[in-house]
């Protein structure tokens, strides 16, 4: 089952037992108050079933905690891999940028979309390279093909964290049906 599904059933399953847990509290309110009448079968009934829709709810809880714990785990570990694989991307891409700038103050050419990177990740640094190619005029200068792949451009958009860890596998079992044995006549 995975994460997201267990947490929406064990929110919806908690909301049935204190739904039923206030019907049952209703009832003997009701009964204490006199408004009805119940035999001591019917009252010892009632008992054993707040007793047991407690125990549900307690179970339920314990479940549902683990359940947002694990969640929480599983958030926190994803969103440090995430952080760490932006952190990589931008040392590679700034690596890519010192090199565009190196090829540059060669006298190199490089293509536009190289150029314009540079010139987004350090406007001083691209002036420099240029200044130095300037003085470093080359006859042939040689031609270099983009460091920068057009994957960035048709990337599909990335799963929120939240989603990916909805998604995961969760191992918790399906909660028992709320009780409804007890149906008692006013």
């Amino acid at each position: 089952m995975k994460i997201g599904e267990a947490t929406r059933i064990y929110s919806e399953q908690m909301s049935k037992l204190r739904d039923k847990r206030s019907e049952l509290l209703d009832k003997k309110k009701a009964l204490e108050k006199g408004e009805i009448e119940m035999t001591d079968d019917e009252v010892a009934a009632l008992a054993k079933s707040l007793d047991r829709v407690d125990i549900q709810y307690e179970k339920a809880s314990e479940i549902m905690g683990s359940i947002n714990e694990q969640k929480n785990l599983l958030y926190n570990a994803e969103a440090s891999r995430r952080t760490g694989d932006a952190m990589a991307e931008k040392a590679q891409n700034d690596a890519k940028c010192l090199e565009i700038a190196r090829r540059i103050a060669r006298g190199d050419k490089v293509p536009p979309k190289d150029e314009q990177k540079l010139l987004e990740f350090n406007a001083e640094m691209y002036q420099v390279a240029k200044n130095m190619a300037i003085m470093s005029k080359k006859e042939k200068p040689k031609e270099h093909d983009s460091l920068w792949d057009d994957e960035d451009e048709n990337a599909e958009p990335e799963q929120s964290v939240d989603e990916v860890v909805d998604n995961m596998e969760c191992s918790v079992t399906m909660p028992p049906e709320v009780m409804s044995d007890i149906e008692i006549t006013e």
